[in-house]
């Protein structure tokens, strides 16, 4: 379900997309506007119709959910796997069938003006400079973001456990930006003197994809 890209995928978590950032590239979905499903029917193989259209519209807006992107007005088995892929980028309860909840989640995304978006943002441009006791963070990103910098003089630890809707939980003491933009700057300050850290970034994007640095550590001076 996920595009080929520069990243490490460790997991795909509800509809967020969990990576290391190994790169400075990846691949985002393309926003459009989509017309709404407003009928009450439940959309499943054999139905026809407007609502089917629409929704293989929508569907068709990324390929790795609707990889053959046909829109026929029949609601046939590729359109079934491309709701089974949506449902499950999206943590619903997998059937293939469009029902209320599904519909509702589509309407949404449409509402939000995001478009289908799996897939995680880029931390690009690293750069950490420490100056006595303070470090400054910058990077950018290939889109809007927030950012919190987590740093611990132990070893950073990442949750794998599974939760819906929610970044990993990360140790250490985080300082968040939580402004999305695509340049960031965060800086940490009144260290502990001539003191070696580990940290790591974490960003999430408006659609609540979220990629991660692999840790790291830097040094404070006096």
């Amino acid at each position: 379900m996920i595009k080929k890209n520069k990243f490490l995928f460790l997991g795909l978590i509800g509809s967020l997309v969990f990576a290391v950032v190994f790169s400075t590239t990846s691949v985002f979905a393309q926003v459009a506007t989509y017309s709404q499903i407003n009928g009450s029917t439940t959309l499943k193989v054999g139905s026809k119709g407007a609502d089917v259209s629409t929704l293989q519209k929508f569907m068709a807006s990324n390929k790795d959910i609707y990889r053959g992107g046909l829109v026929t007005g029949y609601f046939g088995s590729m359109t079934k796997s491309a709701v089974k892929n949506f449902q499950y980028a999206y943590d619903l309860s997998i059937d293939g069938v469009a029902g209320a909840m599904t519909k509702n989640k589509v309407n949404n995304i449409i509402t939000a003006g995001h478009g289908i978006d799996i897939y995680s943002p880029a931390i690009n441009s690293l750069s950490v400079i420490p100056s006595g006791r303070n470090v400054s963070f910058s990077f950018n990103s290939n889109e809007a973001v927030k950012a919190t910098v987590f740093y611990d003089t132990n070893r950073i630890i990442w949750s794998e456990t599974e939760v819906s809707y929610g970044t990993p939980f990360i140790s250490g003491t985080g300082i968040a930006d939580n402004t999305f933009s695509v340049n960031k700057q965060i800086t940490l300050n009144n260290l502990s003197a001539n003191t070696t850290y580990n940290y790591t970034v974490l960003v999430t994007d408006e659609s609540g994809n979220f990629s991660v640095v692999w840790p790291r550590t830097f040094t404070t001076g006096q």
